[in-house]
């Protein structure tokens, strides 16, 4: 039995232990990722030697207390992480390039907050990639919102107002939030990718974010999903899309018929604000205004018939 498959048979006791969440650090969450990531890439983990000690089994005892199982997780998945690989496996991880976890770190949801927004704008990973502008564009916005909106990467006005949907596609999102009865105080706002995308002699032209910039970043977003923990996250366009759900070169069509979740939270997929810069047609501002609808009955929140009656042919 591997040490992945240890791991995940003492989660199965806890859990019908009756132990329905289990905290872990963000060391013992990297190490579940990279098993995860080297799972879809058909690459295993060594097997456990048969002197190490295993998790405990069904007829050990459980922890009391939630705290004491997820030190004890956390520790052995780090033990168990610093085995030697067998030649196999280290031939296979160094065929493939290593995707980056951004690991800010900290004891409790306010240190992690302030070291993600201390590191991320140095981080190496995105900054040697040499594609990406220097600024980077934080999330705005409340950190325990319900919704959480995710746009593709930033654009010149948000580089130059330093802001998330700035300008005249920003507009177009205040627009809607105040439909909904929001402002951006009120939900978390973010990019897939923090830093705009760089082109040769660029001035105000943009580009979406590329495969690699998309996936360097993955590991951002999660963080920030698993910190908001939102209701709900809205993809605003198919490059945010791509990024969160992971279901390949779809259009935004394909994407929106797909019900996909991101980190175990549910993503309505939609088009970006700007979209409404280049359309007055009634029926697809219509579209758009129903998946808000959605995503605030996803939520709870109130609505009005009047507010169930926008953009509706009189």
């Amino acid at each position: 039995m591997t040490t992945a498959e240890l791991v995940v048979d003492y989660l199965h006791t806890l859990q019908e232990r009756g132990m329905e969440r289990l905290p872990v650090d963000e060391g013992a969450r990297a190490i579940l990722r990279e098993w995860m990531l080297a799972a879809k890439r058909g690459i295993h983990r060594p097997t456990a030697p048969a002197s190490r000690p295993t998790t405990p089994t069904s007829e050990a005892p459980i922890p009391e207390k939630q705290n004491a199982a997820s030190d004890d997780i956390a520790h052995y998945l780090r033990s168990a992480y610093k085995e030697e690989p067998t030649d196999t496996y280290r031939e296979q991880e160094n065929e493939q390039e290593e995707i980056p976890f951004f690991r800010p770190g900290g004891s409790n949801a306010e240190e992690v907050w302030s070291n993600f927004t201390r590191m991320l704008p140095t981080w190496p990973p995105l900054r040697h990639l040499g594609t990406l502008r220097p600024g980077c564009i934080l999330p705005y916005g409340d950190r325990t919102a319900d919704i959480m909106f995710v746009g593709d990467a930033p654009t010149y006005p948000d580089e130059a107002e330093g802001r998330p949907f700035a300008g005249a596609a920003g507009e177009k999102l205040d627009g809607m939030l105040k439909a909904m009865g929001l402002t951006r105080e009120q939900v978390y706002l973010t990019h897939f990718v923090k830093f705009r995308p760089a082109m040769p002699r660029q001035t105000t032209n943009n580009r979406p974010p590329s495969e690699k910039e998309l996936l360097f970043s993955g590991s951002i977003v999660e963080l920030e999903a698993r910190l908001v923990q939102p209701k709900v996250i809205v993809a605003l366009g198919v490059i945010a899309a791509r990024g969160l759900l992971r279901m390949g070169d779809l259009p935004l069509t394909a994407y929106q018929q797909q019900r996909g979740q991101f980190c175990g939270i549910p993503v309505v997929v939609t088009h970006h604000p700007s979209y409404l810069l280049r359309t007055n047609d009634l029926t697809e501002r219509r579209k758009l205004w129903e998946e808000m609808l959605h995503v605030m009955e996803m939520c709870g929140l109130p609505i009005s018939s009047k507010q169930r009656g926008y953009f509706l042919k009189k």
